[in-house]
Parts: C-alpha cells; structure tokens; sequence
C-alpha cells in the first residue's frame, strides 16, 4: 500500500502543467467511459438476444483487431494526431445515446406482444402503443452504433496513447504515471453512477440508466477544449507494416506469447463484458453494490500499476502472464458457485464480489502491462511501438472480442453461471500449457534470440494498457 502511495504522489509531484493537462485528459476522456459501458452491455443483452450479439461481436472484432494498426500506422503516416482524437473524442462520448431510444423501442414491442407493461408509476402501455423504432430495425440500429462506436473509440485511445508517448517523451515525463489518472476514474465513476442510477430508479418505479449515458456526454464535453489547447508534436514514421510483421512473424516466442495474451484479453473482455450482466440476471447485488465493486477493481489497476515491475523482475514475464490466468481460473470458479451458495445460504451477503474485483488488477491489468514490459525487452530497434501495437491488436482485439462472442454464444446455450465455469477451466488450462512450453522450449528460443538482438541503453513502457488503455475499459463493452 505504500509503494502504492508513492507511485501516486510521484505520478502528481513535481507539477508540470503539460503532463498535469494529460493526466486531466485522460481523467475526463477514461470517466467518459466507465460512466455508460456497463450499462450498454445490460441494454443490449435486453434488447437482442445473444445470437445476435455474436454477430455484433465478430463485427467488432475486425475493427478492434485491424483498427489499431491502422489508425496509428495512417496517422504516423500523416502526422496529425490531436484533429482525430478531438474528432472520435467528441462521438465516442455521444454515440451510445441512441441506445436508449433502442431501450424504449423494445420495451414498446414487449408491451404490445404482451398487451400491456408497466414503465412507470401509473402510466401503461397498451398494443395500441406505436414504437418509433420498428422491432425488425432494433438489432440492425444497434449494430451499426457499435461498429461505429468501436470504429471512433479505437481510434480516439490509439492516438491519445501515442500523444501521450509523445509528450511525456518531450517532458521527461513516466507514460505510466500519467496513465494512472485514467485508472483513478475507475474508482470513482462507477459508484458515482451506480448510486445515482438506483436512487432515480427507486423514485421513478423502473429501472433507468440513462442518468449515466448523459454524464459519460457531460465528461467528454469538459474534455474537449482541453484537448484543443493539447500540444502534441510528433514524426513522421517511414516504417512498413507489412515488414515489421514478417518481423514479428519469424520470432516465435513472441508470436507464442502474443497468443498467450490473446486468452489474457478474452477472458478480461468476457468477464468485464458480462459482469454486469450477471449481477443484473442473477439478482447479486445492487447497482450500488456492483458500482463499489467496480471501484475495487480501479483500486486494484492503480496498485498493480506500482507493483507490477517488482512482480515481473521477480517472476518473469512468462511466469506472470501464467499466474494471471491462473487467478482468473480462479475467480471464474468462484462465480461459478457463488449465486448457487447464495440460493443455498451458505454466504451471509454478495460482498464477495468486492473480493474478486479486487483482484482484477492483477489479472487482465496485470498481465497486459506485463506484454509491454516483454515487447520493451524482445523489440528489435525501432520496432518497439510497432510490436506494442501487435500486442494491443491481439489481446484487446482479437482477444477481447474472441470473449465477448464465445461468451454470448455459450450463455445462450449453456447460461452465465456454466459459462464463467467454461471459462475458468479455459484460463486455467491455457496457463499451464504456456508454462509449460516455456520452460521446455521457450525460454531457450527466447535467450537465443535476446542473444542477437542489440542492447537497449533505457527500456520503457510504450504502452502500459495495451491499445490506449481498452482492457479496463473497451473490455467493458459488449
């Protein structure tokens, strides 16, 4: 807990106005974010059923997976990064509103299949009732947001990320430190929008977000003339994509590795994805309740964010990406049984959730900051950035979206509870293979090849949170 404080107070002292303003950006652009995500993947779960939500998965997917690359490879190419953070900024933080209009539809078409639903107080809807939105047009509307969603989001954490790079590189800064001002919005915001979320559903007789989809607006509102007054200067990048993955290709620790983190990335977007869920369909706990333990799981990023190079200098890379998923495993377990203990009186109350969230940072956060840590180490020259940049594509594209859409189309055949079992024995399973092909086969290949590459004079963390931090957050989101 000390060194947790002091990472925090040297993250915050001495005060440089340009990276004080970046660590406000991040702040206002991570509480954006947290403020509607969980609550976009209870709609949508609401509103079309899980098939189709795979079809939204897999479409996602090639955007999280794909975008990434590109955006940064165009956007070094052209040399203009601050027009397109401000540009995709300003719609990410509105382009979740029209969900809601979705909500209303649907709970207009269940009204008038089941002749009659209660939405609020006194009033009643009967089948004359006319949806704005016909029922057909529902999964096709919602689709198109999400794609167009990802396609901005992506875009705005890419670059924000590598602005960032930029300007603590020019002020002698820690990308980390600045980095943990968006983790610190996770211990806020949610318990913030949980509490406000059940007060106005209490009073109102319904269960209502949108109270947190207007302060996600609100925050990107704030942000955006401080992101105008944003100085941000970059190089142009001469580099091809094309010959840094042949690259990457031929280094086959890395590449075991990389897909190592893309198990790291489904289970974190599985779980971040359909917690929320099934708090909400398993009646856990309240939104209060859910939200303090989304905090824990903030508190838990901003300390594993302070321990996590002891960690690995002690263990190793390889080793605590195993011991990642290994806690997950565990923690699937316990979800596994916990609504089952629940039924059974075995556990006095739902706290326990504020337990496994508090773990959370050394599981997901843990092991995605350990692959920048093992990119920073295996990078040939010039090749670091282009590697991070991999890596986020694999673990927070591929990976994320791999668990959001195998986990839509298990629960639909299977249910929430046996699908967290599925996962826990996929992690667990996964985190005993790659040990042990790293300490029989791995590990040599990865000495020989350390062995030819050059030596670095300082190694740093390009990216701390893989793709411009989307594992506490895009994961978030179905």
């Amino acid at each position: 807990m000390e060194a947790a404080f002091l990472y925090i107070k040297s993250a915050i002292f001495p005060i440089n106005l340009e990276l004080l303003k970046l660590k406000v950006i991040y702040f206002l652009f991570y509480s954006s974010l947290f403020s509607s995500m969980p609550y976009v993947s209870i709609i949508s779960t609401q509103i079309v059923n899980y098939q189709q939500l795979s079809i939204i998965f897999f479409c996602t997917t090639v955007i999280s997976t794909v975008g990434p690359i590109v955006t940064g490879f165009v956007a070094d190419k052209l040399g203009i990064y601050k027009p397109i953070i401000i540009t995709a900024g300003f719609i990410t933080g509105f382009i979740y509103l029209p969900i809601l209009w979705l909500e209303t539809a649907h709970k207009i078409h269940v009204a008038e299949r089941n002749e009659t639903v209660q939405l609020a107080g006194n009033v009643t809807l009967t089948p004359s009732s006319n949806a704005s939105v016909p029922q057909d047009y529902i999964f096709p509307i919602l689709l198109m947001i999400r794609i167009f969603a990802y396609i901005f989001m992506d875009a705005a954490m890419t670059l924000l990320d590598a602005a960032g790079l930029a300007m603590t590189k020019k002020h002698q800064g820690d990308f980390a430190k600045q980095k943990t001002a968006g983790f610190m919005s996770m211990i806020f915001i949610p318990v913030l929008c949980g509490l406000l979320i059940d007060a106005i559903s209490d009073k109102l007789g319904y269960k209502d977000y949108s109270i947190a989809f207007y302060i996600g607006a609100g925050f990107i509102v704030i942000l955006m003339p401080i992101l105008y007054r944003m100085e941000v200067e970059v190089q142009m990048n001469k580099q091809s994509i094309i010959s840094t993955a042949k690259k990457v290709v031929g280094m086959i620790d890395v590449d075991v590795f990389l897909l190592a983190e893309i198990f790291v990335g489904s289970c974190m977007g599985f779980h971040m994805t359909f917690l929320s869920v099934y708090v909400d369909a398993e009646l856990i706990a309240s939104k209060t309740l859910y939200g303090l333990a989304s905090s824990c799981g903030g508190i838990s990023a901003v300390i594993s964010l302070s321990v996590a190079k002891p960690i690995i200098d002690r263990l190793g890379e390889a080793n605590t990406l195993a011991f990642g998923l290994a806690l997950y495993s565990v923690r699937f377990v316990i979800f596994y049984f916990l609504q089952l203990s629940i039924c059974y009186k075995q556990l006095p109350n739902p706290w326990i959730l504020i337990v496994t969230e508090s773990l959370e940072g050394f599981c997901g956060f843990l092991g995605i900051t350990t692959g920048s840590y093992f990119c920073a180490a295996a990078a040939p020259p010039g090749m670091l950035a282009s590697l991070n940049g991999i890596l986020a594509a694999a673990a927070l594209g591929l990976g994320r979206g791999l668990g959001t859409a195998v986990g839509s189309f298990l629960i639909s055949s299977y249910g929430i509870r046996s699908t967290y079992l599925l996962f826990a024995i996929l992690s667990g399973s996964i985190a005993i293979l790659y040990l042990t092909a790293y300490h029989l086969v791995l590990k040599k290949m990865e000495r020989r090849r350390l062995a030819l590459t050059p030596k670095r004079d300082e190694v740093t963390i390009a990216n701390v949170n893989g793709d411009a931090g989307k594992g506490d957050i895009e994961a978030t989101v179905l």
